[in-house]
């Protein structure tokens, strides 16, 4: 029998509905800046082509490809180019500004996700280990009504690595003095939560709700969070 006393969370995808509260902001600012005027045909569309385009450019930044005022730089130049739009070059940036600042407040979460962290903060230490950008992230869990559940948030930026790196995890474990037997990992990525907490000694927890098949060993693998309970 394990004895953990830490959890780790990752925060988007995994507690944090990423894909309503980006879909939701995109679709106002689809409308707001007339979008259809310029050639995308629905924000649907223009939706669409941004997630595509979104994990790509996150594919590049956990390699290590890219960094964050990069990423936030271009993204919005690469998604109008995807999507052959006759633009003005000063809208990207404007666009991108004010999905930044709209997006993290969109308090949306995935599916009983507080009732689980509701039943696991008596229990144990949860903490947030996260390559999302440490700005962000604190409005994100503020509007989400999540903050006060964690005791510490590791950040790609504050720690200097990311995701899958080793370095990320065993960053934060001496941040909360805590040894890799003692935490285990909840994340939706495979390659970045998971087999990172893996090569870092620590047990796994693959949050998987869309079933992706896989060949990776892992410690554990749940479709929904309260799962965690049955397995804690």
């Amino acid at each position: 029998m394990n004895t953990y006393t830490h959890i780790l969370f990752d925060l988007d995808h995994t507690l944090w509905d990423f894909d309503r509260c980006a879909t939701e902001t995109l679709t106002d600012l689809y409308y707001k800046y007339q979008l259809e005027q310029l050639g995308t045909p629905s924000p649907n569309e223009f939706c669409q082509v941004f997630h595509q385009v979104n994990r790509r450019l996150w594919d590049l930044y956990n390699r290590g490809e890219y960094d964050s005022e990069r990423l936030r730089q271009e993204r919005f130049f690469l998604i109008f180019d995807e999507l052959q739009l006759s633009y003005d070059e000063t809208l990207p940036p404007v666009f991108a500004e004010e999905y930044l600042t709209t997006c993290p407040t969109k308090g949306y979460v995935i599916s009983e996700a507080v009732t689980t962290l509701e039943k696991l903060r008596d229990r144990y230490q949860l903490h947030i280990i996260t390559n999302g950008f440490s700005d962000v992230q604190a409005i994100k869990l503020q509007y989400a009504g999540l903050t006060e559940y964690f005791q510490t948030v590791t950040t790609s930026d504050v720690a200097g690595y990311r995701k899958p790196n080793t370095g990320m995890f065993q960053y934060a474990l001496k941040n909360i003095s805590a040894t890799p037997p003692e935490c285990i990992m909840v994340g939706d990525n495979l390659k970045t939560d998971v087999l990172g907490a893996r090569n870092a000694g620590i047990d796994q927890v693959y949050f998987n709700p869309a079933q992706h098949q896989y060949t990776e060993e892992v410690t554990y693998e749940i479709s929904t969070l309260p799962e965690l309970l049955s397995i804690l």
